[in-house]
């Protein structure tokens, strides 16, 4: 897992999962996983070529 940052400022780590279809990014926010979602402080779709 990698720690990456939304444009707001808040951590989101990431997991990128290898599957028979190509790579699959996973995120953790505030212990919660998912793809896709949204940041919790300020709402944003996260995307990965968006997060710092």
């Amino acid at each position: 897992m990698q720690q990456r940052f939304c444009e707001c400022g808040h951590p989101v780590l990431v997991a990128y999962v290898i599957t028979k279809n190509g790579i699959l990014h996973v995120y953790r926010v505030n212990a919660r996983f998912g793809s896709p979602m949204r940041c919790p402080s300020c709402g944003k779709h996260l995307d990965i070529n968006e997060l710092r």
